[in-house]
């Protein structure tokens, strides 16, 4: 026999399950009409962010093994030059894992946590095209990441379908909305758009709309394709709380501050090059002892690259 409070909690859950589906079943035909016009519009838009996350810790004086996770989430394209936006959350543990050592405590051991270094990274595109990219901005405030494809010079300049942040859709409770999204890779990716509604909105610290339904890392939009914002995971201490949608004016603020950053100021240079020997200083360039043949002078070093000056 089932306890009454297991047999409350399955048909609570179930009725949740449930909802989502009886919101679909309710739609109109005019309804369907616009979802399906939009997903037309707006899938290529949404792409796969992918890549590889490496963040290293110490405790005491032990430095653990990397932990390395290789990410693939969804994101957003705003600009035609490929410049896109997902949740910083999603691939960057840096944040979660501050916040879980500042709740927990370290039990007297001095634990240190670096920052995270990313590679491998790259967008795919609808057509299964992978674009060689680079992160150009990280917003931990906003729980937002940037990430722009690398420039080849030798190719010819592309032009990437992306959402409009110029003209931003109006905000009202209950008032009709989509989402447009992309499955996951084990099931090809293909898009899907639904239904959802604004629950209500947010005024401080910023604007903030809160959503019937929403999926992270893809656009808001209006029946007359304007978009209404980017849904991303809203921090408290560190920590994602709750699913929220910043405004598209948040988004584009931010997306022109990175759009300004060029991608190969951005681009990790491997550290797996060889070295130069460093010259031989006065007192090791001694005078050989007797019966040894003198030494080869040792080619002259080149000066090492400099790197371009950090943006500020």
């Amino acid at each position: 026999m089932i306890p009454l409070r297991n047999t409350l909690l399955l048909t609570l859950t179930a009725l949740g399950l449930m909802a989502p589906a009886a919101r679909l079943l309710a739609i109109t035909e005019a309804d369907a009409a616009n979802g399906r016009a939009l997903a037309k519009r707006y899938a290529d838009t949404v792409v796969s962010v992918e890549l590889v996350a490496t963040i290293k810790m110490t405790v005491g004086d032990r430095a653990l093994p990397p932990r390395e996770n290789r990410m693939d989430v969804n994101g957003t394209v705003i600009a035609p030059s490929g410049l896109t936006v997902t949740v910083l959350s999603l691939v960057d543990p840096h944040g979660a894992m501050e916040a879980m050592r500042a709740a927990q405590g370290a039990g007297g051991q001095k634990i240190e946590i670096g920052e995270t270094e990313f590679k491998d990274v790259k967008l795919r595109l609808a057509n299964n095209t992978e674009v060689p990219s680079v992160i150009v901005l990280k917003d931990p405030d906003l729980n937002l990441i940037f990430v722009a494809p690398l420039l080849d010079a030798a190719a010819k300049p592309r032009t990437f379908p992306c959402i409009s942040l110029d003209k931003a859709a109006a905000a009202e409770v209950l008032g009709n909305y989509y989402y447009v999204t992309r499955a996951h890779k084990s099931l090809q990716r293909v898009p899907i758009v639904r239904e959802t509604t604004v629950v209500g909105i947010v005024e401080k610290p910023r604007r903030m709309f809160l959503m019937s339904d929403q999926a992270l890392g893809v656009p808001i939009i209006d029946p007359a394709g304007l978009v209404l914002g980017i849904s991303t995971q809203y921090l408290e201490n560190g920590r994602p709380t709750n699913l929220v949608v910043l405004s598209a004016a948040d988004i584009a603020e931010l997306g022109a501050q990175a759009a300004a950053i060029k991608p190969e100021e951005k681009e990790e240079k491997p550290d797996t090059a060889e070295k130069p020997p460093a010259p031989a200083s006065p007192a090791s360039a001694a005078v050989p002892a007797a019966g040894e043949p003198p030494a080869a002078k040792a080619p002259a070093t080149p000066p090492p690259a400099t790197e371009p000056p950090a943006k500020k």
